[in-house]
């Protein structure tokens, strides 16, 4: 079965993060060689916990952007503030959202502050899919953070294809996102720009009665070429924000927290950029290479902190092979992966800080009938942290048709980005990179399309783990390292359809997370969180869907004094379907109007809003 034209970024993805069922490859003459694109298209049964949101999924989303996404996996902290805020995310205990944790089109990402990351600037319409990769030797594409990732594709429009996103709601909100697709001799071209405007959104700080603004513009464009051996694809994001905020300042309680600023602004202008080219050299081998680049400008004033500016620059190289072949029969096969990543990192303003790490790597998997192991070795050679070597291995296998038993287990290691070092206000120069030793195991049973239950248990010993920490006598947050903290969970995704109008899911996710020095819990990792929900065809065109979003209460500083409570979000979606191609919807978020602060005590929380939509394609 010959994989239909996709680049070779696809295909890894496929090759590398799931397994081959046996019934699915075609049958070859013995010992036969052939290309690493020759893959069955359809690779079931991962070996670890993750998850695909195609276009289709993300379409389902009742928000914009890529907060519900990222809530809705356990294992996956997600805190904010308000609607367009950035948030505060670590994943199985882990951080990276100051570098690594997300990537647009196989680039790592840096976050906007050191730790925190804006989710609003990747919004659902511009998005072709979204995929979460947790644990041990999962296909990180340049990522290196040791919990898991994020890896976001920018949308690919078909020939002719148009598409149209209206909304508007609470806090005078408005938001408007347009696309299209264009075929020709030189190529398939995608366009997707978009605006968003909160005109009186609340005020960062709790005890605030400012109202703030916040205005975002992005475009993206994608162009894809086949070859006779091969392909070529080029992508290009673009971001800018600009928002009032709050800053530091005395409580009425005199001491020093969140308060109103209304000399505070934000700017921040990310662009991403990649050149991918894939060809089969030989029957038997099939190579690649990446160009990317990204660059993320922040600007910052407020009352108390001096002005500032920093511009981090990201340039990276990644080059791949892939070699498979068939053993004795059509059940026996092996792929080997091996090619170099390389990337440089530096800050433009003064003082300059520059970075170079290039990784060597090695991959094999052996499918075996029903049973499938894989192991890979990562070989870092940094200029600055030093040369580390990382590796993972893991084994699945199957039992019947519907059942998956797997495990996987290794080491992981991620030298903190620049913007982690040198952001004024959250960043430490002072920061070493972080460690990992853990594993996991679990089992996946997969009945029909609908109807499937993924169960894993999990284990992480980290060393220098770097974390937002604050500081409850100064009420200041940086980043820093915490020497060594173990942590265990346990995860559970579920959906099932009840009849042929009403389907459910669950997430649910148990986590520890203990300072071994100190014995305390770290900071921003509850024990509980979770996710519940209903969607109920009304009748043919009308659709509703109601998520309820729960957290157990944690701490907000490392001296655990300072906790947030527990929450319990309501959010619903009511859509009607005018037309095959045309949607009507209302969305309400937080119904119940649970205003808990999530990133510090003297943050706000949005109410509850209401929003109006209408999206369209033609």
């Amino acid at each position: 079965m010959i994989i239909k034209n996709r680049s070779t970024t696809l295909v890894l993805f496929l090759l590398f993060c799931k397994n081959v069922r046996a019934d699915e490859i075609t049958e070859l003459d013995d010992m036969t060689i052939y290309s690493g694109k020759e893959v069955a298209e359809e690779i079931a049964n991962s070996t670890q916990m993750e998850i695909e949101f195609d276009r289709a999924k993300l379409q389902e989303n009742p928000r914009q952007d890529l907060n519900n996404v990222i809530k809705s996996q356990p294992g996956v902290m997600a805190h904010q503030g308000g609607s367009e805020t950035m948030s505060n995310i670590s994943l199985r205990g882990a951080g990276g959202a100051g570098q690594g944790m997300f990537t647009l089109d196989g680039v790592p990402l840096f976050g906007n502050f050191a730790g925190f990351f804006s989710l609003g600037q990747y919004p659902i319409d511009a998005l072709e899919n979204v995929t979460i990769t947790k644990g041990m030797g999962g296909d990180k594409q340049g990522s290196r953070t040791l919990g898991g990732s994020f890896h976001l594709k920018t949308r690919r429009l078909k020939d002719a294809e148009r598409f149209l996103h209206l909304e508007g709601g609470s806090y005078d909100t408005l938001r408007e996102t347009a696309g299209t697709g264009l075929a020709t001799k030189l190529g398939d071209f995608s366009v997707v720009v978009g605006r968003s405007d909160i005109f009186t959104g609340i005020s960062q700080a709790r005890t605030g009665t400012e109202r703030d603004s916040f205005g975002m513009t992005h475009a993206s464009g994608n162009w894809f070429k086949n070859f006779n051996r091969g392909s070529v694809d080029a992508s290009l994001y673009w971001v800018n924000t600009n928002e009032d905020s709050d800053g530091p300042g005395f409580l009425p309680n005199k001491k020093i927290g969140w308060v109103d600023d209304k000399k505070g602004l934000f700017s921040s202008e990310t662009v991403v950029s990649q050149l991918h080219g894939e060809y089969d050299v030989a029957p038997h081998w099939n190579s690649s290479l990446q160009l990317g680049f990204t660059q993320n400008r922040q600007e910052m004033v407020t009352s108390l902190i001096k002005p500032f500016a920093l511009t981090s620059q990201l340039l990276m190289v990644d080059w791949k092979n892939i070699h498979r072949f068939e053993l004795k029969n059509k059940n026996q096969q092996a792929v080997v992966t091996w090619g170099v990543n390389t990337q440089h990192q530096r800050t433009l303003n003064f003082p300059t800080v520059h970075q170079t790490v290039i990784s060597p790597n090695v991959r094999g998997e052996l499918f075996l009938g029903k049973w499938q192991w894989k192991a890979d070795a990562r070989f870092d050679q940094g200029d600055i942290y030093g040369n580390h070597n990382v590796f993972s291995v893991g084994v699945n296998r199957e039992l019947g048709n519907h059942l998956n038993l797997w495990a996987n287990g290794g080491t992981g290691y991620r030298q903190p980005g620049v913007s982690e070092l040198m952001n004024p206000v959250y960043g430490n120069k002072n920061l070493k990179g972080e460690s990992n030793v853990g594993g996991e195991v679990g089992l996946t049973l997969h009945l029909n399309v609908d109807d499937e239950i993924k169960v894993s248990g999990y284990y992480q010993n980290y060393h220098d783990m770097i974390a937002l920490q604050l500081n409850s006598a100064t009420g200041a947050i940086r980043s820093g390292n915490v020497t060594e903290s173990h942590v265990w969970g346990a995860e559970m995704q579920a959906q099932h359809r009840w009849s042929t109008i009403w389907k459910t899911g669950l997430s649910y996710g148990y986590m520890d997370a203990t300072n071994s020095t100190t014995h305390l819990k770290v900071a921003y990792r509850p024990e509980h969180q979770g996710v519940f929900w209903n969607e109920v065809q009304l009748w043919q065109p009308l659709k509703f869907r109601l998520e309820l979003n729960v957290h157990d209460g944690y701490w907000f500083d490392t001296a655990n004094q300072s906790r947030a409570n527990r929450a319990a979000r309501l959010n619903t979606l009511l859509n009607y379907q005018v037309t095959p191609k045309t949607d009507l919807y209302v969305r309400v978020e937080n119904i119940n109007n649970e205003r808990t602060a999530e990133i510090t005590p003297d943050f706000n929380f949005n109410g509850t809003a209401f929003y109006f939509g209408v999206r369209s394609l033609f």
